[in-house]
């Protein structure tokens, strides 16, 4: 005969129960766990899910942006893209994405009207390849006594290979015992400095330098500024602006379409330079019997270059793809651009 539990019912709850009740809150806090380990497919496209702004001065520029690169097949399509907040924005560069196709999610806050703490979401939904939403919290700290003149340090279109400088000048409203210990950032293309503001008056300017070395397109980085005396978090600052080319290719890939053996055709690039240019060669690994073309040798802003194919036998059927670099005077690396076509049988 079994003995009975001394136990009571309350006793056996807390000895038992308490016990699976524990059991099943760590196996449903592994569940959770596991569950916001795993991302979505929608999820899986973006670069980070969070954006945080850190804090900013009021007036100045707060801007970031995310990058959605499409993973699928199929196109993916951007349904719409909004925020929780007033105190935010955001909009998609584009909104259909091949396969392998990328693009960005600017995000920007609002530091004109809005001051201190301002959490919000960007939520991008998604109707195709399948009905998905992503949700992004966003969150920066808008400093109502520091003053940033101008709100950001922004170096417009530049030329590439040039370094070039930009100031400007922050302080505090506050407190007078406010200091800027240092500056720096994550980028190799940036040099920056600090100290204090000319002629004795409060505050500090902050130089920027973009560097030569600087790569072609849009750029955004941040500095952060160390600070001491009264409220004292680092301080962020948006520095942007883009590189142009100071040479641009036209086309960048040019098509010659489809052509049979024995076909011929040219096709004309366009080399462009914001100043005078000298051509010194054009190279090449195509087979010299399938392409033809001369270097122009004179100096002038604008060479057309003609390049001739012709369809050779002992190039096989099928596509073709051909890259040539274009070698500059006094530039140290050369501009390329690609031709590319199809051989295929005659009928």
């Amino acid at each position: 005969m079994l003995k009975r539990h001394s136990l009571t019912r309350a006793g056996a709850w807390r000895h038992w129960g308490g016990g699976v009740l524990a059991v099943c809150c760590a196996v449903l806090f592994t569940a959770a766990a596991a569950r916001a380990a795993e991302k979505t497919w929608a999820e899986k496209m973006f670069d980070r899910l969070d954006q945080d702004f850190g804090t900013v001065p009021k007036g100045s520029v707060a801007k970031a942006r995310i990058k959605i690169t499409s993973l699928w097949r199929d196109d993916t399509h951007i349904a719409d893209v909004r925020t929780t907040c007033g105190c935010s924005a955001a909009k998609p560069e584009k909104t259909t994405l091949k396969s392998n196709e990328s693009t960005y999610i600017e995000i920007t806050m609002n530091t004109h009207k809005f001051t201190h703490r301002k959490n919000s979401n960007v939520i991008v939904t998604f109707d195709k390849p399948q009905k998905a939403e992503v949700r992004i919290p966003i969150t920066a700290y808008i400093q109502p006594d520091i003053i940033l003149n101008p709100g950001s340090v922004n170096f417009g279109a530049v030329d590439n290979g040039t370094a070039w400088r930009q100031k400007v000048q922050i302080s505090h409203a506050r407190y007078p015992n406010w200091t800027v210990k240092s500056a720096h950032t994550d980028s190799e293309y940036l040099d920056v400095t600090v100290t204090p503001s000319a002629d004795g008056k409060p505050g500090y300017e902050l130089a920027v330098l973009l560097k030569p070395s600087a790569p072609i397109g849009d750029f955004r980085d941040q500095v952060v500024l160390e600070t001491a005396g009264g409220y004292s978090p680092p301080v962020t600052v948006l520095v942007e602006g883009k590189v142009d080319p100071d040479v641009i290719v036209s086309p960048q890939t040019a098509s010659i379409g489809t052509l049979t053996p024995g076909e011929e055709k040219t096709v004309r690039v366009v080399v462009r330079g914001k100043r005078a240019i000298t051509i010194e060669k054009i190279t090449s690994e195509a087979s010299e019997s399938a392409f033809a073309w001369q270097s122009p040798t004179d100096e002038k802003n604008v060479h057309v270059i003609p390049i001739r194919i012709k369809a050779d036998a002992d190039m096989g059927m099928g596509k073709i793809v051909e890259e040539f670099d274009v070698r500059i005077a006094g530039r140290a690396e050369p501009v390329k651009f690609k031709v590319y076509g199809e051989i295929a049988a005659a009928h």
